[in-house]
């Protein structure tokens, strides 16, 4: 049964490999060039005009974006091949949402976009995959601010409900209408409306972060409304 399962799956499996090679080769340099990149940026090394900055603060932009294609092109194809791995350690929850909120916090004083975070004081440690679990969390503050209006807010909130804890990431943003809300986590899908608004985005976060809240043992939801917002929360067990 499972070589049949393996014969009829070959093709994918290869294609996966190759995938998996591609990214792993493309992943290195792309990060030496945003080290220099970030180098450069800091006037360590000399002082720069204006129109120097912009230029490399383009090209830095560019190359962040290609790293994350990279990655998500990476994690789909383990995820399509049911290869997805998670090293799973107790983990303070509310302390990786305030490194996501720490590392955002530039984007969000760009958007001129109001970030604020609020937990109970104590909160029991999760059995997860920090690294994974903070990717979800970086997506979902990503997406808040990427597709909110100026001065707009992002509230992200921490709270335990019965035997679970609940991430929730509330925003005014673009909200989703009635007819995308089924395609929402569909891989490679993005709304008319979010790409005119951000141009940058693979449309595979959501789709790679549902499959990564789920394998935890998990939930994901959302409520939205078009020219209103929206809220992102997920769940997790707090014994898995």
């Amino acid at each position: 049964m499972e070589k049949r399962y393996f014969l009829k799956n070959a093709p994918q499996y290869k294609l996966a490999e190759i995938i998996s090679v591609v990214s792993h080769q493309l992943k290195t340099p792309l990060s030496s060039i945003k080290g220099y990149l970030e180098v450069l940026l800091s006037e360590d090394l000399g002082q720069l005009n204006k129109q120097q900055k912009e230029y490399l603060k383009d090209v830095l932009e560019n190359t962040r974006q290609m790293i994350d294609l990279v990655r998500d092109l990476l994690d789909v194809t383990i995820i399509e091949v049911n290869r997805i791995e998670f090293k799973k350690s107790p983990t303070d929850l509310a302390k990786i949402i305030k490194k996501s909120m720490k590392e955002f916090s530039l984007l969000a004083r760009a958007k001129n976009c109001d970030l604020s975070f609020e937990t109970l004081n104590e909160f029991p440690l999760l059995n997860i995959d920090s690294i994974k679990i903070k990717q979800v969390i970086d997506n979902l503050i990503d997406n808040a601010i990427s597709y909110n209006k100026r001065k707009g807010e992002v509230k992200v909130s921490l709270f335990k409900k019965g035997k679970k804890v609940v991430f929730c990431c509330k925003d005014t943003g673009i909200g989703i209408s009635e007819g995308e809300k089924d395609k929402i986590f569909t891989k490679f899908y993005r709304s008319e409306e979010a790409i005119a608004l951000a141009t940058r985005g693979s449309g595979l976060g959501l789709f790679i972060s549902k499959a990564i809240i789920e394998k935890s043992g998990g939930k994901i939801w959302f409520k939205s409304k078009k020219g209103k917002g929206s809220v992102f929360c997920f769940s997790l067990p707090i014994k898995s």
